[in-house]
């Protein structure tokens, strides 16, 4: 398996630096105009994972849809949870991204497999969809990609009937992770200043926020780990998006080949000594009812 390291697009402009590169537009087209970065960190979680990967039936034991429900899946990405939420008897699901790539994906799956998915173009912050129509909504792994987390989570509210329940999930916060460090690390010695990883926009540790729209939200953690079993497998995952968190990120992508040698030594390094690469990469949902 060769890394990838996934260089800066011909005429994309120089994007904002740090954590806040995560609600720029020109990082936002580079990560997500394509399926290619997020499939990757899909493969990785599917193949990799310590646990058992059902993360997506442990979320959506959480939502409990009921038969027949109409859900609303916004930042749907690829329509991960489209089958096995069909599979539960909801009634019809709408998908709303706002890549035109994640929507097109999203919609040829629902397409292939027979779904009652429809899929559109859309801000979590200003959603198409009219008052109380739907009984359960997700918003997964999404919401540290959104400028203000707060009017997103009122649309969510906006979107649900009277009893309606739902989901968000995100992850606990990576910059103690092993492959964080260890990035952070090369960073320091190539000169560049190491910056937080995007998810630290909308964690696990922000609870409180969620209880701003949703007074009875509850967060469930599901603790995990990645285990690399070589160097090339975790500087896949790496490169799809961990190698950025810099606070001075240059425009052209030339960090990245850098980066990708300097963690490529530390991690072999580890494997050499300890059979794999072992990182903790604790995930989970915050679940409310309105």
């Amino acid at each position: 398996m060769a890394p990838v390291y996934c260089p800066q697009p011909a005429g994309v402009r120089a994007v904002s630096v740090g954590v806040e590169r995560a609600t720029d537009p020109a990082y936002l087209q580079y990560q997500y105009g394509t399926t290619e970065r997020l499939h990757i960190r899909m493969e990785a979680h599917q193949r990799y994972s310590e646990r058992q990967d059902d993360f997506v039936d442990w979320v959506l034991d959480h939502l409990n849809p009921s038969v027949g429900d109409l859900v609303l899946d916004v930042g749907c990405g690829v329509g991960s949870y489209h089958a096995p939420l069909c599979k539960r008897g909801v009634r019809a699901i709408l998908g709303i991204d706002a890549s035109k790539a994640m929507i097109k994906a999203s919609q040829r799956h629902a397409n292939a497999n027979h779904l009652p998915v429809v899929t559109v173009l859309g801000d979590a912050q200003s959603l198409p969809v009219a008052e109380a129509g739907y009984d359960c909504a997700m918003a997964n792994h999404v919401l540290f990609l959104v400028p203000d987390q707060r009017a997103a989570l009122r649309e969510l509210r906006r979107a649900l009937r009277p009893g309606g329940r739902m989901v968000a999930t995100t992850t606990g916060l990576r910059e103690q992770s092993r492959l964080a460090l260890t990035h952070a690390r090369a960073a320091v010695a190539l000169g560049y200043a190491p910056a937080q990883q995007v998810v630290a926009r909308f964690s696990l540790d922000h609870l409180d926020l969620v209880r701003e729209v949703f007074p009875n939200a509850q967060r469930f953690v599901r603790e995990d780990a990645f285990v690399f079993p070589t160097t090339e497998a975790a500087l896949r995952y790496y490169a799809s998006g961990a190698i950025d968190a810099l606070q001075d990120m240059p425009a052209d992508g030339s960090h990245r080949p850098k980066l990708l040698e300097a963690v490529a030594e530390q991690v072999e390094s580890v494997v050499r000594a300890e059979g794999v690469f072992r990182d903790p990469k604790d995930a989970g949902c915050y679940v409310a009812t309105v």
